[in-house]
């Protein structure tokens, strides 16, 4: 069955190390979207940090935000389809954080909240380009449901979190990695995959006639769900074992080769 559909991660997955979209990269979307398949971006960051890229390959598709939290078009002033994760959920996440001396990130209405700028916000807005907005105790502030939240630490602490939360919050919220500095957290059925499947509906297009492209452990829902599984070299281990195809690194233009081998051969 021909794919109709492509999704694609964007750290480590559509771009290189150097944050650019490769030349090759950028001629295989053309080229798939010219044979009317669907390029679509599905990524943990925010729509504001994703928007640029989906602009540079002249991408109309909605973009898959905040891990399948948010779906919402290039253009469009309100979302296709939102899973906040809920207040109550969001204040313990965030107490807890604070009482611990994590740095946490608030994702609320398209910004990103911080209690203060430090080296962490520093770190993470270099990959993002995300603006963070100080707003001191991010309790007091927090008023209304969160898209999601994020930890940022060092790789061993954000390990030991992910474990602990995760049984803590089981059958409540998502808790899981991105990068190996990050823990986070969205509404509990939210996921790449879930949000992959929920736009697949909306295009009528068949599980079979999907192809999923991605790196990290956040991109394992929907390496599985899609007819076609695809994780770049430089994927880890565990991620690389749940794919159907393994294709080259970001670095070497995976994305491209795996939409010639699949979408255009």
């Amino acid at each position: 069955m021909a794919i109709r559909l492509v999704a694609v991660d964007i750290d480590d997955t559509l771009i290189t190390d150097e944050l650019i979209i490769p030349e090759r990269v950028k001629e295989a979307i053309a080229s798939a979207r010219a044979q009317e398949v669907k390029v679509v971006l599905a990524t943990g960051r925010m729509l504001s940090s994703t928007v640029s890229f989906a602009r540079e390959l002249g991408l109309k598709e909605p973009l898959i935000c905040y891990n399948g939290a948010l779906i919402q078009g290039v253009d469009d002033e309100q979302p296709i389809i939102h899973h906040p994760v809920s207040l109550d959920l969001a204040r313990e996440i965030v107490a807890l954080g604070q009482e611990e001396g994590l740095h946490v990130n608030v994702y609320l209405d398209e910004k990103m909240y911080v209690k203060e700028i430090n080296e962490y916000t520093e770190f993470y807005s270099s990959f993002t380009k995300a603006v963070a907005h100080p707003v001191g105790d991010l309790l007091a502030f927090m008023d209304r449901p969160p898209t999601k939240l994020l930890y940022v630490c060092e790789p061993e602490v954000a390990e030991k979190w992910r474990l602990a939360l995760k049984e803590r919050y089981q059958g409540r919220l998502e808790v899981f990695r991105s990068k190996p500095q990050y823990v986070e957290f969205t509404a509990l059925g939210v996921s790449k995959g879930a949000a992959l499947e929920e736009l697949a509906e909306l295009y009528d297009i068949k599980q079979a006639e999907v192809m999923a492209i991605g790196d990290s452990f956040n991109d394992i829902p929907m390496l599985e769900w899609a007819g076609i599984g695809v994780a770049v070299a430089n994927a880890p281990e565990i991620v690389r074992s749940k794919a159907d195809y393994v294709t080259l690194s970001n670095e070497e233009g995976g994305v491209a080769e795996a939409i010639n081998r699949f979408v255009l051969s």
